[in-house]
């Protein structure tokens, strides 16, 4: 699945007559065959999530809430009253182009949701250098790389593929071209939450220097503006994916609790080395410093979440701070917690 995974996913051009033609989605009646399809996936996927305290359906949940959030900030040229004038049409061009085509197409914003849903499916609780390390069949499956990520795909995907959803998939896409789109987003998307592989997310760094930094690329403007595209599509999925971070102090806790608590789990079962509360102060400290503060810088440079960029960024300041000032205080009621419940 990893050869899948593409450096520019092409999204469809800017066109007055398809920008018309939008309708308000709330406006839409899909039928109750395909309501009722939809509910019936969902409840399959959640039931395929595992009971983990942090890696389950709930955070799922709330990392797909974090993405429709984050998509509804940028406005789309549908936004605008198209009308025969240059000056309405040559408007709403351009904000295709700013937004970088990802909100004029419906396609490509379900494709994220319905990534953010299905991104730890059957997730078991232990980071994917456990799972290689316990020599587990899943690891062996996908040659040790991005386990967890790519055995997530292949579960949402089959279970799409199931005849009982033939409704469902004909309203997602129609055309070859646009299953083909569906899946690249999906796959590109889901993989893109492995943030502990350090050559896939070196990679990433350097695609995002050369499209938003690098002044000298020899491209056209189309393949910029989907270069633009698929990158903040990434980065939008990361940020949702540790939206708690970025969040009011309690939400915050409320899942720094909840990954402790799996990871601690995972310590006393044998399945990790070192006891996590040893680190834990230090290791957020620096997850604040070197991965959540630089991708809410990212959200803000890439110029198409308005005011949600400076919202993340300052909250994931604040809890830096706060976590800084009362870390420690914290961990003990952790670990209070936990002996009182065994």
């Amino acid at each position: 699945m990893l050869n899948e995974v593409q450096e520019i996913i092409t999204l469809p051009h800017f066109d007055k007559s398809n920008s018309e033609a939008v309708q308000d989605p709330d406006s839409i009646d899909l039928g109750d065959v395909v309501m009722t399809q939809l509910r019936a996936y969902v409840a399959a996927i959640a039931s395929l999530y595992r009971n983990n305290p942090f890696h389950g359906f709930e955070h799922a949940s709330h990392v797909t809430m974090s993405t429709v959030k984050l998509l509804s900030r940028i406005m789309a040229p549908s936004n605008i009253n198209i009308d025969t004038s240059d000056t309405s049409v040559s408007l709403a061009s351009t904000l295709h182009d700013h937004t970088y085509g990802i909100t004029s197409d419906p396609l490509t914003q379900f494709a994220v949701v319905f990534s953010a849903l299905i991104h730890d499916v059957d997730h078991t609780g232990v980071p994917n250098t456990t799972l290689v390390k316990e020599n587990a069949a899943v690891a062996a499956v996908y040659n040790n790389k991005s386990v967890a990520e790519q055995n997530a795909v292949d579960i949402a995907w089959g279970l799409l593929m199931d005849s009982g959803y033939n409704a469902l998939r004909a309203t997602i896409y129609s055309t070859d071209t646009e299953v083909e789109r569906f899946r690249q987003l999906i796959v590109n998307s889901v993989i893109a939450t492995d943030i502990m592989d350090k050559e896939a997310s070196a990679f990433r760094k350097t695609r995002w220097e050369n499209a938003f930094k690098s002044t000298g690329n020899k491209e056209s403007d189309i393949d910029a503006v989907n270069r633009k595209a698929t990158i903040v599509i990434e980065h939008l999925i990361q940020a949702s994916d540790v939206s708690h971070t970025m969040q009011h102090w309690h939400v915050y806790i409320k899942w720094n609790e909840n990954l402790f608590r799996e990871m601690y789990k995972a310590y006393k079962e044998g399945r990790a080395e070192q006891d996590p509360s040893v680190n834990w102060y230090k290791g957020e400290i620096g997850f604040f410093d070197f991965y959540i503060i630089p991708l809410a810088k990212k959200l803000k440079d890439c110029g198409v979440f308005g005011v949600s960029s400076d919202e993340y960024l300052n909250y994931a300041q604040r809890n830096r701070q706060e976590w800084e000032r009362r870390g420690m205080e914290v961990i003990q009621g952790f670990l209070e917690k936990d002996k009182s419940n065994d």
